[in-house]
C-alpha cells in the first residue's frame, strides 16, 4: 500500500504541475530489444535497439562495468539514430550519432521492494534541418537524464522458475549547449510488468511523456512499451553467476 499510495501521489503533482497548460495528446507505441553479455567477473557488453514509429530508431552498444557487489553499475558506449523529420513524410532518415555513459546505483535491500537511481549523459550530434531538406551539417548538444526505479519483485507467482515483478520509473531529462535538436526539457513516467524466465525478461508497460512546448502549452506522448532484455554469459567458467540488468537500467 505504501508503493501505491506513492506513485498515486507522484502522478497527482505531475498533473497538478501541468495543470494549467493546454495540453495536446500523441499517441505512440515503444518496441525494444536489450541485451547483456557477460564475458569476465566484472564486465559485459551491452547492445540494444529501439524503435518507435515515425519518430526514432537506435542501435546501442556499449561496455558495462559492474562492482564487486553489483550495487553499481557504469556503461559507456556509442548509439547511432534515425530520427523523424518535417521532410520525411514518416520515413526515419535524419542521423544522429550518440556517445553516452550512464551509472546506475542500486540500493541494497534483501525485501522484495527495491529501489535504483540512474545518470545518464548523452552527447548528441543531430543532423540540422535546412529550409527545405536536410543538410550535411550536425549540430552539437549535451541531454543529461536522472532517473529512480522503485522495482516490486512477486517471486515465482506466475508458475515455477518463472518470476513476476513490476517497476515504476520517473525521469527528468534536460538538454543543454547550442545545438537546437530536441526538447529543454522532458518528463517520462513508465509503469512496467515483467515476466523473467531463465535469461529471458518479457516486459509490458506503458509510458507517458510530458514535453513542455513553452509557457502555454504542454504535449503529452503515451502508449504501450513492448521490451525483451537477454542476460547471457560467455564465460568459459560458468560458476560464475551472470550479471542481471534489469530494463529499468537501460530504458531510451
Amino acid at each position: 500500500m505504501k508503493v501505491i499510495r506513492t506513485i498515486l501521489l507522484i502522478l497527482c503533482f505531475q498533473t497538478a504541475s501541468y495543470g494549467q497548460r493546454d495540453a495536446s495528446f500523441a499517441y505512440e507505441t515503444w518496441w525494444g530489444v536489450m541485451t547483456s553479455t557477460q564475458i569476465s567477473n566484472k564486465l559485459a557488453i551491452w547492445n540494444d535497439a529501439h524503435f518507435v514509429n515515425d519518430l526514432f530508431f537506435i542501435y546501442r552498444t556499449g561496455l558495462t562495468f559492474h562492482n564487486l557487489s553489483d550495487n553499481l553499475v557504469t556503461t559507456v558506449g556509442y548509439g547511432y539514430l534515425r530520427l523523424g523529420d518535417p521532410f520525411s513524410e514518416g520515413r526515419l532518415k535524419r542521423s544522429e550519432h550518440r556517445p553516452w555513459m550512464q551509472t546506475v546505483y542500486r540500493v541494497p535491500s534483501t525485501r522484495p521492494l527495491s529501489t535504483s537511481f540512474r545518470f545518464r549523459y548523452d552527447a548528441r550530434f543531430i543532423q540540422d534541418l535546412g529550409p527545405e531538406s536536410l543538410v550535411d551539417e550536425f549540430s552539437f548538444n549535451h541531454r543529461w537524464r536522472f532517473n529512480n526505479a522503485i522495482r516490486y519483485n512477486f517471486g515465482e507467482l506466475v508458475s515455477p522458475n518463472t518470476r513476476f515483478a513490476t517497476a515504476f520509473l520517473n525521469e527528468s531529462l534536460f538538454r543543454t549547449g547550442p545545438g537546437t535538436g530536441g526538447f529543454r526539457y522532458e518528463h517520462r513516467t513508465h509503469l512496467l510488468t515483467q515476466l523473467t524466465k531463465g535469461n529471458f525478461t518479457y516486459s509490458l508497460g506503458y509510458v507517458m511523456r510530458y514535453i513542455p512546448l513553452n509557457a502555454e502549452s504542454i504535449r503529452i506522448n503515451h502508449g504501450p512499451v513492448f521490451w525483451l532484455s537477454i542476460n547471457l554469459n560467455a564465460m568459459k567458467n560458468r560458476k560464475t553467476q551472470t550479471f542481471e540488468e534489469f530494463p529499468s537500467d537501460h530504458i531510451h
